[in-house]
């Protein structure tokens, strides 16, 4: 059944009520992209996670001044998410060199990095720094996204 037909409950093959066909189906089967787009979120998520673990143990347990342990945090979770984007996000990686892809994924993350700060600092006076924040991440996750799959991991990247 297409996905735009129905998205009334159903039985999964094992038995199990599906209370979102449409989506589950669109992304098992539907457009490699929106596949693409879900997982690099979800490694966004668990990057986020990781670099706080890291940032509050190494300034909290360990005592690390401040300044590096938000540097120590950003570069395990930026090592971390160019591991699970090439080999899960965009299986396979591409068709670039290992080489290209590392320096082409420090060079997104320095620029996204940059327009975030930018961005939330040219809205923070208008809506406060919570909601310049939120309102920039939006497409800036959508701009990333894009740069991780077009410059970084090429056009030869699949999920």
């Amino acid at each position: 059944m297409p996905v735009w037909r129905s998205s009334a409950p159903r039985r999964s093959r094992r038995g199990r009520r599906e209370t979102m066909p449409a989506m589950t189906s669109a992304l098992r089967l539907g457009n490699p992209a929106l596949r693409q787009f879900v997982r690099f979120g979800i490694v966004g998520v668990a990057n986020t996670a990781v670099c706080l673990a890291v940032v509050w143990t190494a300034q909290g347990v360990l005592g690390v001044p401040v300044w590096l342990a938000g540097a120590l945090g950003y570069g395990v979770a930026m090592v971390q998410s160019y591991l699970v984007n090439r080999n899960w996000t965009f299986a396979g990686g591409g068709t670039l060199p290992v080489g290209s892809q590392v320096v082409r994924f420090i060079l997104v993350n320095i620029v996204m990095g940059t327009i975030f700060s930018v961005s939330t600092d040219l809205l923070a006076p208008q809506f406060g720094v919570r909601p310049a924040s939120l309102i920039v991440i939006v497409p800036l996750t959508v701009l990333s996204f894009l740069a991780t799959k077009f410059f970084v991991f090429g056009r030869g990247s699949r999920a």
